[in-house]
């Protein structure tokens, strides 16, 4: 189960706070859906989270498979030199 829902460590790394109240505000100011635990702290689905920044759905643990998607390819420029 603990690929269902993102880690503590991803909430932090998506929301930029380290507390679970941080999280729930950060998640709930840019309207994300999520649902809290018994002791208050924010759950996210991964799928969610994959639906939310454009990637690829699919089961995935890892979060460098994550980043592989998410790396940004630069454009040809040099077809501009040929108008």
């Amino acid at each position: 189960m603990s690929d269902l829902f993102l880690t503590a460590e991803e909430l932090t790394e998506l929301t930029g706070f380290k507390t679970s109240a941080g999280h729930a505000k950060w998640l709930e100011k840019n309207r994300w859906r999520y649902v809290l635990t018994r002791s208050m702290q924010p759950r996210v689905s991964r799928e969610y989270f994959l639906d939310r920044m454009g990637l690829p759905r699919g089961k995935t643990g890892s979060t460098d498979q994550l980043h592989q998607f998410a790396q940004v390819v630069e454009p040809d420029f040099s077809a501009l030199d040929r108008m």
